[in-house]
């Protein structure tokens, strides 16, 4: 579609559900801790006169996609350098000086599915509404995050002429927090959006209880229950 038309529409992106908390992954690409509650957004078109256009919802081919970033939401978190050092303990200060900086190659740190294609669902109100829904990132290290969810139309298959496929439009998420398995207070029973999305057809896990622990503040955390 050619800028011209987009140009009288204007795509909005509502985090209608954010990401809260999630465990650090282990070492290995076996550990699934997905960030919870799952981010869910939503996709809203609207004409120039400033009315809504779900028609245009079904008529074009929308997937979005999930980056990580860090706390700021400036600066992409989703690769890092995994560390080695490779000198001995016999090794002075002076040698490891001569020697540079520790060696070490670059790892994941965001992974799972980062892909969602669009849900033409019913929300809590009954209303149908065009969602997109991560139930799947996972994040390697302990640390303090965000996701910018980035909003991309497919080219339609049926044109003679080649379309590339660009980014519409961005959101980001609030801060999340990845806790390492020592500290991290457990998951939530699943919301009641989540659940709603889920009996609709949307591949989203559920729980029916949730294993939340809490500090004697009454706020998250690793303390046990008494």
């Amino acid at each position: 579609m050619s800028t011209s038309y987009w140009s009288e529409y204007s795509h909005m992106l509502t985090i209608v559900q954010q990401p809260i908390r999630a465990r650090s992954m282990g070492p290995g690409e076996r550990d699934r801790r997905p960030v919870d509650p799952c981010p869910i957004v939503k996709l809203t078109i609207v004409k120039s006169d400033g009315t809504e256009d779900e028609k245009m919802l079904w008529e074009h081919t929308f997937v979005m996609h999930a980056t990580l970033f860090d706390e700021s939401g400036t600066i992409e978190r989703m690769t890092g350098r995994n560390v080695v050092v490779t000198t001995s303990e016999n090794t002075s200060d002076a040698d490891r000086q001569a020697s540079g900086p520790a060696q070490g190659s670059y790892e994941q740190i965001g992974l799972g599915t980062l892909v969602s294609s669009a849900h033409h669902v019913r929300d809590l109100d009954d209303k149908q509404g065009c969602f997109f829904c991560f139930p799947d990132i996972r994040v390697r290290h302990p640390g303090v995050y965000r996701l910018r969810f980035s909003l991309l139309q497919l080219p339609h298959t049926n044109r003679e002429t080649t379309e590339s496929t660009r980014i519409l439009c961005n959101v980001l998420s609030e801060p999340f927090e990845v806790f390492s398995p020592k500290d991290f207070p457990g998951v939530d029973e699943s919301t009641a959006l989540t659940k709603k999305l889920a009996l609709q057809g949307v591949g989203i896990p559920i729980r029916n209880k949730g294993r939340l622990r809490y500090d004697n503040s009454g706020r998250e955390g690793s303390s046990q229950l008494s």
